[in-house]
């Protein structure tokens, strides 16, 4: 039997899912993360698959969603660095953009960013290129080796190169990295050039100093984790995910740490495409609530929206990456009380350790996760993997002592509006993926999955006005099972710039071939068979009057297929440009201003076979049959339902009746998350298991 691992490292637990390969079996697991050395958590969750029938010699491939970058640009945690430059440009860090968050009208002090490399930091060396990559002056190799001795002398092993205009031209960056070779060998060396190809030298020089920053700790991490899969008896050869949707080996990451910030998230939007496909739902918003934070995407045709550069924290990271928003609300954040009568939930979390209250691991701070249980909307008895005993009287005195009490209301009273807080701050996030962006979040339907998911979909869907929610089959896991639901991918883009009337066509295709071969021979580099690599193309466009742009997907051509741009493919990528600034802005231009091409992107494809979507095994006819018994919940009043606590039939997750509505209110249990369906609402089950729940 060949099987293949997808391992998820989150802020709370590690999720584990193998999947036999010829069959389709699934196989769960769940273990508590280690914040102190993910890498352990990772091993534990290896070794534990050789007890659920798992050999280690038969493990093939291993892919891993990692939040190591992310945590580490969070929390300014990374390796001291330096940067080189080019003469004059010392202080480009501090240049940075003007561009204030949230306008000028509605904030009224910031500061800019934290540096990643102080400016004491920082050397310049002369040499110097134009706009167009010619050379105006030589590179001085002797002010190189100086700037290198002295980083050697200093004891900094992590260096960042970013000369100007050397996206265009990156022989003197190269020059540097050989310089660097010989006099300070063994320093870790990020050249921009090797990271970004596009213009904009802030973004870029950014992304280097991040890149170059996380390098050491990455590359121990992934070490790290080599050792662990040798030390089970595997062979198997270890992928990450990146923050685009696709998996690169893990020697590649250690050395471009920035393309894995998003690793975990980007994962389960993958397995949202795939299960929403298969339950005839092309168009989607997730709701990835996990311990410490929630993510959401918007997928629409059954691809997510992908961004050519995102943003973590204060940070413009000019890296491919799926369009997912961040926020700090989870089953670990804890509420508190500000400025004596103001109730907050989150950012901070309780983590893994002590975790929440319920938790019973020594935590007192009230969660998100203690209110659901203080309301009876965790009836299950235990946690993750089972070691976690849910602690009733300890969640109750938590939300008591730092909620209720101070504002003088019932346990209840305090747990119901964390639980309201927690869900209109989602709502809110949802908003920014649809509403911002054009969309009417009334069109798509609710994906929930994380730990904490579930809990909150039905809540969230009628804040939106949406009337579906979509539940996958083990949404606990969602993100580990996306991991082996994706292709090796490796991006990437050049700037381009040309005004729609000043192109000529032929020098299009040219450059438009050799970026797609560019991506296409990462992708062969692999190994693959010529008929599984394949390169999917994309073109940057703007207005000329604009500063930022729109990306828009040309094709994908996989086996032998050519690469060709007609002029009637060209007028048809200008005519999605326009369509695309019209349903993202509510207008557009055309007609009135020249639209720009700004860059020319392609993403080379090596496809893995995928597992099947397994159908559902019903073991009860009825949902009575199915029925555990009833529980005590507490709903929240609204139309046509009076609020308080409603006996409430619980439903075990395994085996539900095919085919078969029920009405709600309902809770269904599984080991890794809850699944609470509201007063109003009627939900049934698919031929692969998975909940459609329906306004009712």
């Amino acid at each position: 039997m060949t099987w293949r691992v997808g391992i998820d490292i989150g802020g709370t637990f590690t999720d584990v899912v193998a999947i036999e390969e010829e069959t389709g079996r699934r196989v769960y697991e769940k273990v508590p993360s280690t914040p102190w050395d993910p890498s352990e958590s990772f091993t534990n969750g290896l070794r534990g698959l050789k007890d659920l029938g798992v050999s280690p010699d038969g493990v093939e491939l291993v892919m891993h969603g990692t939040t190591v970058a992310t945590n580490a640009i969070l929390e300014s945690k990374y390796s001291e660095a330096g940067l080189v430059v080019a003469r004059g440009h010392r202080e480009v860090l501090e240049t940075a953009r003007q561009t204030v968050p949230g306008g000028f009208g509605n904030i009224a002090v910031w500061e800019k960013p934290p540096r990643v490399v102080p400016l004491e930091l920082v050397r310049e060396v002369t040499g110097r290129l134009a706009h167009n990559g010619d050379e105006l002056v030589p590179l001085d190799a002797d002010s190189v080796r100086a700037v290198a001795q002295q980083f050697k002398d200093m004891g900094i092993e992590a260096v960042a190169v970013s000369l100007l205009n050397s996206y265009r031209n990156p022989a003197h960056e190269q020059a540097v990295r050989d310089i660097f070779a010989e006099v300070h060998p063994g320093c870790f060396i990020t050249l921009s050039s090797d990271l970004s190809r596009e213009y904009r030298e802030y973004e870029r020089t950014l992304s280097t100093c991040l890149n170059t920053a996380l390098m050491p700790a990455l590359s121990r991490y992934v070490s790290q984790l080599g050792n662990a899969i040798s030390d089970t008896g595997s062979m198997s050869q270890l992928f990450v995910m990146q923050s685009n949707g696709g998996l690169v080996h893990d020697s590649d990451i250690a050395i471009q740490p920035i393309k894995a910030v998003l690793s975990g998230p980007a994962a389960g939007v993958l397995a949202a495409c795939t299960f929403g496909e298969a339950a005839g739902e092309p168009d989607l918003i997730t709701l990835d609530m996990g311990g410490t934070s929630t993510d959401i995407c918007l997928i629409e045709g059954g691809k997510p929206h992908m961004l050519a550069e995102g943003r973590i924290e204060h940070y413009n990271i000019k890296t491919p990456m799926v369009d997912i928003t961040t926020l700090g609300a989870g089953g670990g954040s804890i509420a508190s009380i500000v400025g004596g009568e103001s109730l907050r939930v989150g950012p901070q979390s309780a983590g893994a350790s002590p975790g929440p209250a319920a938790y019973g691991k020594g935590g007192t701070q009230a969660t998100v996760t203690d209110a659901h249980v203080v309301l009876g909307r965790i009836p299950e008895a235990s946690f993750g993997d089972g070691s976690i005993k849910v602690d009733r009287e300890a969640a109750r005195k938590a939300i008591t002592e730092n909620l209720a009490d101070k504002l003088g209301m019932s346990a209840e009273e305090a747990a119901l509006g964390v639980l309201r807080l927690a869900s209109e701050n989602m709502a809110r996030g949802i908003s920014l993926v649809s509403v911002a962006r054009g969309r009417d979040p009334r069109n798509f339907t609710l994906f929930p999955f994380g730990g904490a998911g579930g809990l909150h979909a039905v809540r969230c869907a009628e804040i939106m006005q949406s009337n579906k929610v979509l539940v996958p089959v083990a949404p606990g896991l969602a993100c580990a099972e996306g991991l082996l639901m994706t292709d090796l991918r490796a991006d990437v883009v050049y700037t381009y710039v040309k005004r729609e009337d000043e192109i000529d066509l032929a020098d299009v295709q040219a450059a438009y071939r050799k970026v797609a071969a560019e991506a296409l021979s990462a992708a062969n580099r692999e190994g693959f068979d010529p008929a599984d690599t394949g390169v999917e193309t994309f073109m940057d466009f703007r207005y000329s009057s604009q500063a930022y742009e729109i990306r828009i997907q040309l094709d994908s051509h996989f086996g032998d297929a050519e690469l060709e741009m007609s002029e009637s493919d060209w007028a048809a990528a200008i005519e999605e440009f326009h369509a695309a600034h019209q349903r993202t802005y509510g207008y557009s231009y055309k007609g009135q201003d020249p639209v720009e091409l700004v860059a020319l992107a392609a993403a080379g494809i090596g496809q893995l076979s995928r597992p099947p979507v397994t159908e559902a095994a019903s073991k009860f006819a009825t949902w009575e049959e199915a029925n555990l018994g009833n529980s005590d919940v507490y709903f929240e009043a609204k139309a046509g339902h009076e609020g308080g606590f409603i006996s409430t039939p619980v439903y075990a997750r395994a085996g539900l009746p095919v085919g078969v509505t029920t009405a709600g209110p309902a809770i269904v249990v599984q080991e890794a998350s809850t699944f609470v369906l509201e007063p109003g609402w009627l939900m049934s089950v698919d031929k692969t298991g998975q909940i459609h729940a329906t306004r009712g």
